[in-house]
């Protein structure tokens, strides 16, 4: 069942339908050229075991915000989507990382928006837009925007245009390998397969898939994880610190090679704050000796930058 936000006149108004496609949620909503995000709805991806199965709930939300639309008398300009695969410049998948799809989401989408445009892109780059024109990123010249979630993502942001590299794929910071001193035993326990990487360690399925395999204990989500060190879980305090750091120390990589402005760090994990964030702080400073390091930000648009980016995605196209 989807949650929605409340209804209010919106006659006359254009919109984009937006569509932030994550590992664990699907948010979809309708978003003006300002960023306002007039209406949102959201499900979870996954159904059966498997998410988002041959896109059928994107599908669903969309026409739903088409629908809506349409009873609230608002012109639709186009549908814009971030997903979390690697998506090429011609706006394809390329990837099958996250999401059981089996056909490309614009082919699907198209038919609900007849004549206008529907714009497919990465859900990473999709929050770094939003963030340049709309967050932190306004007051920045270039900056490496990180998206902390279910999933590990980056992409570099210059003079307010998205970086996304020949093959589009300028993005995978979660396939880096994970800094054996952060954690020398895991690093050891999974050098018989593909990996260790950051996403297996950092990112929010990881943090809550580690802390079931160190307790027994079954959670989902890395926001239990967080709720139980609060209560004074000590296993749990231990699983979000050394996710930070290892996160601290990758962005100290990743500033050696770009020496961007700042880095801004969004996503839900990664606007969340606490344990995870402050050793993310410690272990970047302590791994980037050079004077004047680039701060780490949090993004002003929390968990509605990946929504406002894939409308934007529609909008600066109307425009251009």
């Amino acid at each position: 069942m989807s949650t929605r936000t409340p209804l209010s006149p919106t006659e006359g108004i254009r919109v984009a339908v937006a569509l932030d496609i994550g590992g664990t949620t699907l948010v979809a909503g309708l978003v003006t050229a300002d960023g306002t995000v007039l209406r949102s709805a959201s499900r979870p991806t996954a159904e059966h075991g498997r998410r988002d199965p041959g896109l059928a709930g994107t599908v669903a939300m969309a026409r739903e915000m088409t629908e809506l639309a349409a009873a609230l008398d608002a012109e639709v300009i186009g549908i814009g989507a971030g997903f979390p695969e690697f998506v090429n410049a011609e706006e394809k998948l390329t990837s099958h990382d996250v999401l059981d799809w089996t056909a490309q989401p614009a082919d699907l989408l198209a038919p609900l928006a007849p004549g206008r445009p529907v714009v497919v892109e990465s859900d990473v780059r999709c929050g770094a837009l939003a963030e340049a024109r709309f967050g932190v990123g306004r007051e920045l010249n270039s900056f490496l925007y990180i998206s902390l979630g279910t999933g590990l993502s980056a992409t570099f942001v210059q003079r307010g245009q998205v970086w996304a590299g020949h093959r589009g794929e300028a993005l995978a910071l979660g396939s880096w390998e994970l800094p054996a001193s952060v954690d020398p035993t895991f690093s050891a326990s999974v050098r018989d397969r593909r990996g260790p990487n950051l996403e297996d360690y950092v990112s929010g399925a990881a943090v809550a898939a580690r802390y079931t395999a160190a307790t027994g204990t079954d959670v989902t989500e890395a926001r239990e994880v967080a709720t139980r060190a609060a209560a004074g879980d000590r296993t749990a305090a231990a699983l979000l610190t050394t996710a930070g750091r290892a996160l601290g120390t990758a962005l100290a990589w990743t500033v050696s090679l770009l020496d961007p402005e700042a880095i801004v760090i969004g996503g839900g994990l990664g606007t969340a704050g606490g344990l995870l964030h402050d050793a993310a702080q410690e272990a970047y400073a302590e791994a980037s000796p050079r004077p004047g390091r680039p701060p780490l930000r949090c993004a002003e648009l929390g968990n509605r930058s990946g929504l406002v980016g894939a409308a934007l995605t529609v909008w600066e196209q109307a425009s251009g």
